[in-house]
């Protein structure tokens, strides 16, 4: 994902490769964690990070940059556990497993993650840049989930299906626990979404 810049200089993986960049960087998703975007200001994630505000402009021009770094950041984690897991097996049913487990780890269901995901969500209503990167987010997901499927269910259509609805149930659950705490423990959460890919491929094998 080179094409996302900031400042008209560094590209996101150059700035994760330096330490600096990176200190603002989780500063500024501990910030929009704590305080949400209403709050978020550059001289607080400087206070957070013990840097200058002057560095923070340099890395990252504007508060918006910054943001949207945040939300690189999440999607670019669940891409490469993606392609971890297409590295390492060769299962298909235990790609798609993992694949429902990396929306689970502590990464996203930290103290950060679960406050940001949603106001990534919202953010993509109103800003154009963010709703793009949303949209590539989940044609991805979903590129990878119909492959998947693709290998354990023999019609394209009803593969493609079962990957529409494992992936809708995967963000519904994740948002039902995160805001109604049921299920209450992420390994529940998990469960239910291995029972729900059980069941798809119970309903679509058999056609």
């Amino acid at each position: 994902m080179s094409e996302h810049q900031f400042s008209g200089r560094f590209t996101f993986e150059e700035l994760t490769k330096e330490e600096t960049p990176l200190r603002i960087l989780q500063s500024t998703m501990h910030e929009m964690g704590s305080n949400g975007l209403t709050n978020l200001t550059t001289k607080n994630i400087s206070q957070r990070a013990n840097l200058s505000t002057g560095i923070i402009h340099h890395y990252f021009d504007t508060k918006d940059n910054l943001v949207y770094a945040a939300y690189v950041y999440l999607v670019k984690d669940l891409h490469q556990c993606s392609l971890e897991v297409g590295r390492t097996e060769n299962d298909p049913k235990k790609r798609l497993l993992a694949m429902i487990r990396m929306n689970f780890s502590a990464t996203h269901i930290s103290q950060e993650a679960r406050n940001i995901w949603p106001q990534f969500w919202a953010h993509a209503a109103y800003d154009a840049r963010i709703e793009r990167l949303l949209r590539a987010y989940y044609s991805r997901c979903h590129s990878n989930l119909t492959y998947n499927f693709r290998q354990l269910i023999s019609d394209p259509q009803n593969a493609k299906m079962a990957a529409n609805m494992l992936l809708a149930s995967i963000h519904g659950v994740w948002f039902f626990h995160r805001f109604n705490a049921i299920p209450s423990e992420p390994e529940q959460a998990i469960a239910m979404l291995v029972a729900q890919l059980e069941s798809l491929l119970a309903t679509y094998q058999e056609h």
